[in-house]
């Protein structure tokens, strides 16, 4: 899944968006807040997704890395699909 979509946010979104968007979904998922068996592998996930899009470099070389490499064409279609019938 991609970073974006895992926070909920487009990929023009400000820094300020981002960190609202981790904080709602850190708060609804965290391990000690949250005793699901999914919510901590989500609450890994949300971590991981902030830390690459928040940082300015990182989030430069993951869009470009992003665009460049396509791993499952059906993944491309889905994301395409669903932005297009929002």
């Amino acid at each position: 899944m991609d970073h974006f979509e895992q926070l909920g946010v487009s990929r023009a979104a400000t820094t300020i968006e981002i960190k609202k968007a981790y904080k709602k979904l850190a708060n609804k998922y965290h391990p000690d807040r949250n005793d699901s068996s999914e919510a901590k592998e989500k609450f890994q996930l949300i971590q991981q997704a902030y830390d690459v899009i928040s940082d300015p470099k990182k989030r430069s070389l993951y869009l470009k890395s992003n665009y460049t490499v396509i791993t499952d064409p059906r993944e491309i279609s889905d994301s395409f699909w669903q932005s297009a019938l929002r």
